[in-house]
């Protein structure tokens, strides 16, 4: 048996990510199996492979659930003046997850 999606890593709203890490997790679970003949070292390069990305979706998911839910105060209105600052279309702090990355890692033997 192996978890995957919010099962193995669960994931706080602020990213989107609950089904697309389950989605990811399945992919990567397939490539694995399919790369080992051994189904331990699979599961073992299956588990390497998607602790990294996932433990930083959900780090950055929980740092973003405080940004957005600041007491009103000097850090609300650093908060906001930096969100107006932005361009409406810079997604650069997110594009290490939305961009076509590998994500997989090294799973092959």
């Amino acid at each position: 048996m192996v978890l995957t999606g919010d099962a193995a890593h669960p994931m706080l709203q602020y990213l989107a990510q609950g089904a697309c890490q389950a989605l990811e997790d399945a992919t990567a679970f397939a490539d694995a199996l399919a790369a080992h003949d051994d189904v331990d070292a699979g599961l073992a390069a299956y588990a390497a492979a998607r602790a990294p990305r996932t433990a930083r979706v959900q780090t950055t998911a929980r740092a973003w659930g405080d940004l957005w839910h600041l007491d009103p105060g000097p850090e609300l209105a650093r908060r906001d003046a930096l969100l107006r600052a932005r361009a409406a279309d810079d997604y650069s702090e997110t594009d290490w997850l939305y961009k076509e990355t590998p994500f997989l890692g090294n799973i092959r033997p």
